[in-house]
């Protein structure tokens, strides 16, 4: 698997491209591929029924689900966890309460109509279509130990994913991350080849590339403004590749581009395509 090209600046669309299309929905990839681009970053959770779903919080979001009558949820503590697929089938994710935070944040996102949190499987059946040169998905699985009944024991979350993901053609086209570094754990138990990248957030510790190094990971995922290019450096050095999120405005593209990262994790893949070929700086 090809995790970076030399002077080559990934792009990896943010839960699609959220910033366009509602997050983590089958259009908002399909928009990414429409648009030749083939890496995306997605989130995986579980469902009672354990059924893998692409859905960024534990709990369905307010913010942008509606209940079967179309009306917005009041409740914020729906557990993805607590509802059987057919029961999340329900609810619809297409669109965005603009008097919300979240919408202000994106208020440009397109309204898409009859949009249900996908499973895992759809992603990979639309994915498994298309050019499979470049393609990377990064699926982000997410766990916490600092709160129970979210997800069941990492050990068997990552036995049902990975299961999932081995019945396509596309199995060898993943990279794995988790802020949960017990899922990374257990992955390598499974097959150690499979590429892990370790997710930190609020983390500037030069040390960490080392660290992953030595965990036998092959990406680290850090916040924007954790990047120093002295810890760009020290990870190459190490065999490290550096993916940064959530990337969204040109200065900050541009800057990252400087620092010399592999990929950039955005919510505008198609703006920053556009800013690459305008610099012509090179991408894939």
């Amino acid at each position: 698997m090809i995790l970076s090209k030399p002077e080559h600046i990934k792009i990896y669309g943010h839960r699609g491209a959220r910033g366009d299309l509602p997050e983590n929905t089958l259009n908002s990839f399909e928009y990414l591929y429409q648009n030749n681009i083939s890496v995306s970053e997605t989130d995986i959770l579980l469902t009672k029924d354990l059924v893998p779903v692409i859905n960024h919080d534990f709990r369905l979001n307010p913010d942008f689900t509606k209940d079967a009558r179309g009306n917005w949820l009041t409740n914020n503590d729906i557990k993805i966890f607590e509802l059987t697929y057919e029961e999340l089938s329900k609810y619809y994710i297409g669109s965005i309460n603009k008097n919300s935070e979240y919408g202000k944040k994106f208020s440009k996102q397109k309204y898409l109509i009859n949009q249900k949190v996908p499973k895992l499987t759809e992603l990979l059946e639309l994915s498994s279509k298309g050019n499979l040169d470049n393609l990377l998905i990064n699926l982000e699985i997410k766990s916490t130990p600092y709160e129970s009944n979210l997800t069941p024991p990492p050990d068997k979350m990552v036995k049902i994913i990975i299961n999932e993901v081995n019945k396509f053609r596309i199995k060898n086209k993943m990279i794995y991350s988790s802020f949960d570094w017990r899922i990374l754990s257990e992955i390598e138990k499974i097959d150690p080849k499979i590429p892990r990248a370790y997710l930190t957030f609020e983390k500037k510790d030069s040390e960490l590339p080392r660290i992953i190094k030595e965990h036998g990971g092959v990406a680290w995922h850090p916040e924007l403004k954790d990047i120093k290019k002295e810890t760009v450096n020290i990870s190459h050095d190490e065999d490290i590749a550096v993916n940064v999120w959530t990337v969204n405005e040109e200065d900050d593209m541009l800057r990252m581009i400087d620092l010399g990262v592999d990929g950039i994790i955005t919510d505008y893949p198609v703006r920053l395509k556009e800013l690459c070929e305008k610099r012509n700086i090179k991408w894939f």
